[in-house]
């Protein structure tokens, strides 16, 4: 189990997280991650060693944020669907919230088509996991169904993501929108897992 960074390190990991969601991994300068954090650009370096390092951890610890299983464990929802609706509710709430982060995360898949990445490592992680809580919760529906089904949620919303504004001018749609998105997913959740 990692331990907790001391405060100048959080701050320099939040700095970073900061930088990365304003500027992109390769605009996040060791020069602005330290006038943010409010440290000199040696204390980079004396925590991290290197600002590829930083980055790394940043990563880490985001897409735990963003997929750990263990924090959809006191979402409501009396049912599967409902469960399920909840934790792709939350899931986009934080991942509009942070758009740049989340291209960041994706950026080797999406420009460089390299699927090996801690990003999608993390996300197929959670599918399965999300396949055995709703097994838990007695879907009705057979594993290879559920998985197609959970896999098209995920697709789907992850898409929404990534654009989150890509039918506001036709349809306006905008997943920003906390009702928007509550009505967006629900639907989507209720189709798909009929």
């Amino acid at each position: 189990m990692n331990e907790e960074p001391n405060p100048i390190e959080q701050k320099i990991i939040d700095a970073a997280i900061e930088c990365i969601e304003k500027y992109g991994v390769q605009g996040a300068t060791n020069r602005k991650i330290a006038e943010v954090a409010g440290v000199n650009n040696a204390a980079i370096n004396y925590y991290f060693r290197s600002k590829e390092n930083l980055i790394q951890r940043c990563m880490e610890v985001t897409l735990e944020n963003a997929f750990d299983f263990k924090d959809y464990e006191s979402l409501p929802g009396s049912n599967a669907r409902e469960r399920c609706a909840a934790i792709f509710n939350d899931l986009v709430a934080g991942g509009t919230q942070y758009p740049g982060l989340t291209r960041s995360h994706f950026f080797t898949l999406l420009i460089e088509g390299t699927y090996e990445s801690l990003a999608v490592k993390k996300l197929n992680e959670f599918v399965l996991n999300l396949v055995k809580d709703m097994q838990v919760r007695h879907i009705g529906m057979d594993e290879k169904d559920l998985q197609l089904a959970c896999m098209q949620i995920t697709f789907t919303v992850m898409m929404s993501i990534l654009a989150p504004r890509l039918f506001l001018s036709s349809f306006g749609l905008d997943m920003t929108n906390e009702s928007a998105r509550k009505v967006f997913v629900d639907r989507l959740v209720g189709q798909v897992l009929s």
